[in-house]
This record gives C-alpha cells, structure tokens and sequence, in this order.
C-alpha cells in the first residue's frame, strides 16, 4: 500500500497531468536492475518524496551487496532511507520499528505534501522506543518521531495497511476497528494536530488494503470488502475527504466477483487502475468518464495477485507487479516469456509490453515477489521479496532507470 510518484493530495494536480517528456518507458529500459543497496527481509511499501526513497517492511539491515562479502552494511529495523540517485541507503535515517508480540511490519507509507512528515503504518507497537500503536509518524529528514501523532489504532493483531495524506488529514485503511478506543470500522481519518476526525467515519466490512485520490479530491477505497458505508460495493468505492459520505460513482455489480482483494490503485483524469488477486488474479482499468459508472475498459489476467500497479511518467504503460509466476501457477508471453512478479501493460488496452518482462526469483514462494512500486521520471524503484531480478543478485530492493 501503496506508496507511488506524487500520492500526496497537495501535488494531485501535477500527479495527473503526466507530461509525456520521455516518449516510451519501455524504449529505455533494460531487464537487469542498477546496483543499488539492498535488504535482508521482505520490503512491502515504499514511497519517494523529493531525492528520497523512503522503504518499509520486514528487515533489520540494509546492506550494499547481496553476496559472502557483503560490503557497507548497518541496522535498520522496518524502516529506511536510500538516495534515489545513487542508490544507496542513508545511514543517518533509521527509526527502529518494533513489536513486543510479535514481528514488527511496516505495510504502509505516505509523506505529507510538504514533503516534511513520513506516515508509516503496519503490525508495531513502538518507533525508536516511543509507544506507537499501528501508526506513527517520523520526520523525513532526521528519522525523529513525531511527538504530535501517537493515536493507538486497533489491537497488536491490527495492520494500518494502507495510508493517504492530505495538507489537512491523514486516511488510513486496514482491519482495525478502533481509533484510541473510538469505533471507526477499517477507516478513519486523523487531522494534522494528531486528533481523530469525528465526522469522517465510513466504514467497511472487511481489510482495507488501498488508499488514493480521485481526480476530484475524493477518495477511492481498496480492499476485500463488500460493503462501504453499508451499501454494495465488491472491493472498490469511493467515499468523500471531507464527510466521508458514499460517493456515487460505482463499478457495475457483477463486473467483479467476490469475494475479491483490491490490493492497490493508480489514477489518471479519466481511469481507475485496480490490482486484484484473491480468485481469479489480474489488473483491470475502469472509467471514470462516464458519469458515476465505473465500466470495466479491460483486464489483463495473472496467476497470482496483482499487488501493486504504478503509472509510467507519461501514463501511457502500466507497471504491475505482484507474485503472479513466482509459485506453483505458470504463464508466458511475447513469445514465451515467463512472467515472474513483474510486467508492464499498455495504459489504454492491457496489452503486454514485450520489450520489458524481468524476472524475480526465487520461484515456489507464494507472496513472494513484488510488493511495491514507485516511479520518478528517471527511475521505476521496486520492493518486494525476492533475491535476483533477470539472474541478477538483488535483493528485496531494485531499480530500473528509465
């Protein structure tokens, strides 16, 4: 949960304008990654905000090679930094994100739109030893923990799995089902003064995993519900910023299948782009320029869950990623080529791009592969679980240049 190019409400305008300066993604790039600095444990979100790219997850170290001799390496516990030029992590940002239960994770990021405040939410209970339920909030520059932002959102069993900042709130999505005691049902919303919003309270019936902005400020909600705000909605709605009301708009009943996961969005003035994978698996597209009916335009089928999808800088192409191909399922194109928990799709049919399938290993490992994807207009940066990318050691990070 995603965690891609310019997420924050405050740069929403210059999100969907998607200047075409670079021609075709795909022309530029290669099937092996850059060498960049890695983890030893699985990455779930990431999020870029300036010359940063911020990770979250399930590790303790960042580390330069993924060989014997592993070179330059330090603790980092769910949380870190690298420079999104060089590749390589910032040593001086490393908040330990803890559990005294259980594993701490990390499975959601978002940095506020003046780019000075990293929210990070997941399974913890304490950030650099400061009691921090599910959610918290560092600053981007120095890792410090924000004192402002101590809400204690669910039970040790909970996950903040997906989050959403604006300049005046920040929304999260998980399986909670309260917020410092006050009952919010998998949603809520806590303004910049650390307060629970007491207007804003839709609710669903199950997990929430995705979080983004319409083109009109509202907000599309992802996940394996079937319920928004007690009306029908299979996996994906949309619910207003300010209230917190039903939005209109709607996929057509039937169009998906329950039960069913929404596990991530990307969002153009007039698409929806939707990952799913619990059965049947693919990445779909869906109008938003047809008044409130959200009509399917396509859908590319995978065998195993979509995860994650991203917009090439000029939004033409579709990054998809996931752990589609790397299990026991197999499938092929282009002539053959396997897919492993990456590909990239035309925007405007669901076409395969053939120019660009690498491959993550290991295979056999299910919800291994990628879980995250973030795009700047130089590079396409990857999280997930994996230790090679097209038979290149690297390890649970990897970068693309465009």
């Amino acid at each position: 949960m995603h965690r891609h190019i310019l997420r924050a409400f405050g740069a929403l305008a210059i999100a969907l304008t998607f200047v075409p300066a670079l021609g075709s993604p795909a022309q530029a790039l290669t099937m092996t990654p850059d060498t960049t600095w890695m983890t030893n444990g699985t990455v779930f979100a990431t999020a870029i905000s300036g010359n940063t790219l911020f990770i979250g997850g399930r590790f303790t170290q960042v580390q330069e090679k993924y060989t014997a001799s592993k070179g330059a390496s330090f603790a980092a516990s769910g949380l870190a930094a690298f420079d999104v030029t060089t590749g390589v992590a910032i040593n001086t940002f490393s908040p330990d994100v803890t559990n005294s239960v259980g594993t701490a994770e990390v499975r959601s990021l978002a940095v506020s739109p003046d780019g000075a405040t990293l929210y990070l939410g997941g399974t913890f209970d304490a950030v650099d030893g400061n009691a921090r339920l599910n959610f918290a909030a560092v600053n981007t520059a120095s890792g410090a923990v924000d004192a402002t932002f101590d809400a204690a959102v669910g039970t040790t069993t909970s996950c903040v799995c997906a989050l959403l900042a604006s300049s005046t709130e920040v929304y999260l999505g998980g399986d909670f089902g309260t917020v410092d005691g006050t009952k919010r049902n998998k949603l809520a919303a806590i303004d910049t003064n650390g307060t629970l919003d007491s207007a804003w309270k839709p609710n669903a019936n199950r997990r929430v995993r995705a979080l983004a902005f319409a083109p009109d400020g509202s907000i599309f909600v992802g996940g394996l519900f079937d319920t928004l705000d007690g009306a029908s909605r299979q996996s994906v709605g949309r619910v207003y910023a300010d209230t917190g009301n039903l939005h209109p708009w709607a996929i057509p009943s039937g169009t998906i299948a329950g039960p069913q996961n929404a596990w991530d969005f990307a969002v153009t003035p007039t698409r929806l782009f939707v990952g799913f994978g619990k059965t049947p698996n693919y990445a779909a597209a869906f109008r938003l320029d047809n008044g409130d009916t959200g009509t399917q335009l396509w859908r590319f089928n995978t065998v195993g869950n979509v995860q994650t999808v991203a917009l090439s800088p000029d939004g033409t192409q579709l990054f998809i990623g996931g752990h589609f191909g790397t299990a026991r399922l197999q499938q092929s194109v282009c002539n053959n080529q396997p897919l492993h928990g990456l590909a990239l799709l035309s925007a405007a049919t669901g076409a395969v791009v053939c120019t660009w399938i690498p491959g993550l290993a290991p295979f056999g490992h299910n919800y291994q592969g990628t879980w995250s994807i973030s795009v700047t207009n130089a590079y396409v940066w990857i999280g997930g679980g994996f230790t090679s990318v097209s038979g290149v050691g690297q390890r649970n990070v990897a970068r693309f240049t465009i």
